[in-house]
């Protein structure tokens, strides 16, 4: 049996062997490392878990299916980093995310650099009003022409996303009259 030590020990060096470089890795490499890493993941405790999400959440060559399961945990301890951060998260992954997880999911992904209108939609469609108002402050953030009538409806009640509505750039004038 492998001490949970050593199954850190382990953990750290395939995650510095993925890391290590910049360059692309084969579909056969990846495939290995997704193999390795995702029995890890199943093994570590919660602390090793939040390590590696954390290593992970910046490798822009990391396996999709290690960076997808990670960002589905329900700890959002460990799902956050990677949803807010990494890159290998395809609008597919943070759209099932944002139609099944719970708010702090949604507020994590409403806070990436970019956000799709895919996504925002998916994410303004949950209604929860702190999500909506995330992703309205959120310059990275792309809202469909639907997104922002859906939007600009909310913010008939809400005062404060009315504020942050208006001070983004990219308003188009038919949100506004549709709402009138």
């Amino acid at each position: 049996k492998v001490s949970s030590a050593e199954q850190l020990a382990v953990q750290r060096q395939v995650a510095d062997l993925l890391l290590a470089t910049k360059q692309q890795y084969s579909d056969r490499q990846v495939a290995i490392f997704n193999d390795v890493i995702g029995c890890l993941i199943e093994k570590v405790d919660r602390q090793a878990l939040v390590e590696l999400t954390g290593r992970l959440a910046a490798a822009d060559h990391a396996p999709n299916p290690v960076i997808n399961r990670l960002s589905n945990d329900d700890d959002i301890a460990v799902a956050g980093v990677v949803l807010e951060h990494s890159n290998v998260l395809t609008d597919e992954n943070l759209v099932e995310i944002a139609k099944t997880k719970g708010l702090e999911h949604l507020l994590a992904i409403a806070g990436r650099a970019q956000v799709s209108e895919t996504v925002t939609d998916a994410l303004v469609d949950r209604g929860h009003a702190h999500v909506t108002q995330k992703v309205v402050a959120n310059n990275g953030a792309r809202l469909s022409e639907l997104g922002f009538v859906k939007v600009v409806h909310e913010a008939r009640t809400d005062e404060a996303l009315a504020l942050m509505l208006a001070g983004r750039a990219d308003v188009p004038p038919v949100a506004t009259a549709r709402t009138s």
